[in-house]
């Protein structure tokens, strides 16, 4: 790759139906880069910005080699216009955040060989070819990357001032190991399994389903499930989501990257668990379960037949996200950081804030 950097050619594209057609050539990429993970592919990072785009410009850039024309990388990204101490401030993030939305990680789609000379292009493109903005702000950035490793060398002080800090952890589970292995070494997850094993008997049925004809009641069982637990209204059950996966679902489904864990006392849902499978990773993404049932744990249960179910499939790991699910830290054989990453442009919009910052840290103001 050395030498590539002056014969990167970059496109930027808006959010429009014309994209679709790259949606083959998009994903392909997705799975030779440095991140290859489902809140990347097409169907998600598209889906997600055409139901929860505001006030934010969405663009993509497409880095491409300008010999061949081979594409290196796809960098969705934002533009959202920020009120600060009375200051408009044009800040710069991944296309679709994770502010508001269920995006994991999020991350540019990168040739995994393609890291440095990309966000190298990446920095030029912005010093030299878009300059209206002010920060660039990454969340649950990959600590591994090149921007983060690199971070001072690319965008040195004091034309810029960056900062880094550290993001949510993920629990992951290993799926390609011995099942007994693991279901042995978690005393306390064979102790809820017996106990509501025995309570429900033989009205206890348990089933995983990718089935694309069972997409829909899937999902509206674990939406009224979620509507009378403590997470009603609020997470895939809030009105804009309910309309975002019914949009996403069938196409994850269609193209076997979608699984429900549903378990039930007879006819009736007791906990249902979403997982989504992109190359040899699951994502354990959303889990929820009838209150009734709540001193017979249902969706640690749940949980753990899931993981079971994806062991001997081909699989590597389990991802539980970021943040979201420490009490399942004790099943992860690692756990996996993230770090949050700002930049700042040192125009006078940045000096001045940074002015008015110190200035209201001086220890001889007094507080109002």
């Amino acid at each position: 790759m050395a030498g590539l950097k002056q014969g990167i050619r970059v496109e930027r594209l808006e959010l429009d139906p014309g994209l679709c057609g790259l949606a083959s050539e998009w994903d392909g990429l997705l799975e030779q880069s440095s991140r290859p993970t489902v809140f990347s592919s097409f169907d998600f990072v598209y889906t997600s910005c055409l139901h929860f785009k505001e006030d934010e410009e969405i663009f993509f850039l497409f880095f491409r080699e300008a010999a061949s024309n081979d594409l290196l990388a796809i960098f969705p990204m934002s533009l959202c216009r920020e009120k600060i101490h009375g200051l408009e401030v044009r800040v710069l993030a991944h296309g679709i955040t994770t502010m508001g939305t269920d995006v994991d990680k999020p991350y540019p789609i990168i040739r995994h060989d393609a890291e440095e000379v990309c966000w190298k292009r990446f920095r030029d493109y912005f010093r030299r070819e878009f300059r209206k903005w002010d920060v660039i702000d990454y969340d649950e950035l990959w600590p591994e990357s090149f921007l983060h490793t690199h971070l001072k060398p690319l965008f040195p002080f004091p034309r810029y001032w960056t900062k880094t800090s550290p993001g949510p952890d993920s629990p992951i589970v290993k799926l390609d190991g011995d099942w007994d292995d693991f279901w042995m070494g978690h005393r306390k997850l064979r102790k809820k399994s017996r106990k509501l094993e025995k309570k429900l008997g033989e009205n206890l049925s348990y089933a995983v389903t990718g089935d694309p004809a069972e997409v829909e009641p899937c999902l509206d069982d674990y939406i009224a499930t979620e509507l009378v637990s403590w997470k009603a209204g609020q997470l895939v059950s809030a009105p804009d989501r309910q309309k975002f996966y019914h949009d996403l679902f069938p196409k994850m489904a269609a193209k076997n990257r979608l699984f429900f864990g549903v378990l039930r006392d007879r006819e009736k849902v007791v906990s249902v668990e979403i997982a989504y499978t992109f190359g040899d990773r699951v994502f354990f993404a959303h889990g929820t379960y009838d209150p009734a049932y709540a001193d017979l744990s249902p969706g640690t249960v749940n949980s753990s037949r899931l993981i079971r179910f994806f062991h001997g499939k081909g699989f590597a790991e389990g991802d539980f996200l970021a943040g979201f699910s420490g009490y399942n830290n004790p099943w992860a054989y690692r756990i996996e950081k993230s770090v949050d990453i700002v930049i700042r442009r040192m125009g006078w919009r940045n000096w001045l804030l940074a002015a008015i910052h110190l200035w209201k840290k001086k220890p001889w103001r007094k507080s109002p």
